[in-house]
């Protein structure tokens, strides 16, 4: 076979990076960045990060892929080191090895952002309105996620209560975009009330698609890798009668809750948690819910699968 010119070799890096898989554009970008193994493990070194020559062989030959937290650090500096895009090398990962329901068949990889929502070209307009695009998304990644819907009597979502632990991705990161997407027709979107650790800057909308991204300016300018708290809540207008909340993981988020509070004038029938690897698959119900003399619904997942994460309810 005839070996790549440096612009084919780009053309295939840039093709990989932005469909995977991931150990064909971990070897790719090795390859473009003219670095051995060996190298690779004393640059890592230099920045304190101790991974095996035989650890990095194996990721760009596809035998295993970083799972353990140290593993993924030492990702985010390869990406740095071999110049590819922030973010770019750990999105293609795919969930951890099979384990429980995985067992016996590969599990999908997560999409990227603008491939795990339907009409992700509103999406792309939306995030447009303020600057930035859907790479922009994984500047900060959520490790904790904490979420509280609240339903009235007529069975509408009325509130979203959220609390999140971020993590900088990149230095000097001084905003989140919070996207949320809604499917009612004609009825507007929720206002963020009560910010905590952050202050909301523009809402920005695109009524097509019904996406929406609320831009929000933290209360500190974050170095890369530390941490941040912060909260709000939506609280949403009259018509919202979606069945289910839905919510978007990626890799690297260690905890997911979720808890569902129905007025206990209109208590649902059934109550189920679900997961989709993303919009182009099924949900795959992961747990029947139990329905407590509060009427609250509560479901917590330990490193989540990357994927959709969900609760939906049945009335009749």
């Amino acid at each position: 076979m005839n070996q790549q010119t440096p612009e084919e070799l780009r053309r295939s890096l840039d093709e990989a990076l932005d469909s995977g898989p991931f150990s064909v554009a971990l070897r790719l970008a090795i390859q473009a960045g003219g670095l051995s193994l060996d190298r690779l493990q004393h640059r890592l070194r230099e920045q304190g990060i101790s991974v095996s020559r035989t650890a990095l062989s194996y990721w760009q030959s596809g035998r295993t892929q970083p799972e353990r937290e140290e593993s993924l650090r030492a990702l985010r500096a390869l990406e740095e080191v071999l110049h590819v895009p922030p973010g770019s090398l750990v999105g293609l990962l795919g969930p951890p090895r099979p384990r429980g329901r995985w067992t016996g068949h590969q599990a999908p990889r997560p999409a990227r952002p603008d491939r795990s929502w339907a009409r992700p070209e509103g999406l792309v307009r939306v995030l447009a309105q303020v600057e930035a695009t859907p790479d922009g998304l994984d500047h900060l990644l959520q490790r904790r996620r904490s979420t509280l819907v609240r339903l009235d009597a007529h069975r509408q979502i009325r509130s979203m209560s959220v609390q999140v632990v971020l993590e900088a991705r990149r230095p000097q990161v001084r905003r989140a975009l919070m996207v949320h997407h809604f499917h009612m027709a004609g009825v507007p979107g929720p206002a963020i009330e009560q910010a905590r650790g952050w202050r909301t800057g523009r809402v920005r909308g695109d009524p097509e698609t019904g996406f929406e991204v609320h831009e929000m300016i933290l209360d500190r300018i974050l170095p890369q890798g530390a941490l941040t708290v912060a909260e709000y809540v939506l609280a949403f207008p009259p018509g919202h009668l979606d069945p289910y909340t839905a919510h978007r993981v990626v890799p690297g988020t260690r905890e997911l809750t979720v808890e569902v509070v129905f007025d206990r004038a209109a208590l649902p029938a059934l109550c189920r948690a679900f997961y989709q690897p993303s919009v182009a698959h099924p949900r795959t119900t992961t747990e029947e819910l139990w329905i407590g003399g509060t009427g609250t619904a509560t479901h917590t997942v330990f490193d989540p699968e990357p994927g959709i994460h969900g609760v939906a309810w049945e009335w009749d």
